[in-house]
C-alpha cells in the first residue's frame, strides 16, 4: 500500500510540475504598456495633455519613479475634458 501511495504522490507531483512549468515558458520577459497604449514621458504628459492642476497626480502614477507612463489619447467623442486621455504606470507585464 505504501509503494502504491508513493507511486500515486510522485505521478501528482510530476504532473503538477509539468502543469506548471508549461506557463513559465510563455512568462512575461519585462514590463511595458498594454495594447492601444503608448509609451510616453512624465514630461511630456503634462507639458501636452494635462490640465492644469492635475500635475500631481499623473507624477504619482508613476509608480516605479522611471519617468514614464503608459499613455492613450481617446478620441474627440469622449465629452469628459479636453483632451481626454488614460494614463498608468507602465509596469505591465509583456
Amino acid at each position: 500500500m505504501k509503494t502504491k501511495l508513493a507511486g500515486v504522490v510522485c505521478a501528482v507531483t510530476a504532473a503538477s510540475m509539468i502543469g506548471l512549468a508549461a506557463p513559465a515558458s510563455a512568462a512575461p520577459t519585462g514590463t511595458g504598456c498594454p495594447d492601444g497604449f503608448e509609451l510616453k514621458t512624465v514630461r511630456e504628459i503634462i507639458r501636452v495633455y494635462a490640465t492644469p492642476g492635475f500635475e500631481k497626480a499623473i507624477k504619482a502614477e508613476d509608480r516605479n519613479k522611471d519617468g514614464l507612463l503608459c499613455f492613450k489619447l481617446l478620441p474627440p467623442s469622449v465629452p469628459l475634458f479636453d483632451p481626454t486621455f488614460f494614463y498608468q504606470d507602465n509596469e505591465f507585464p509583456t
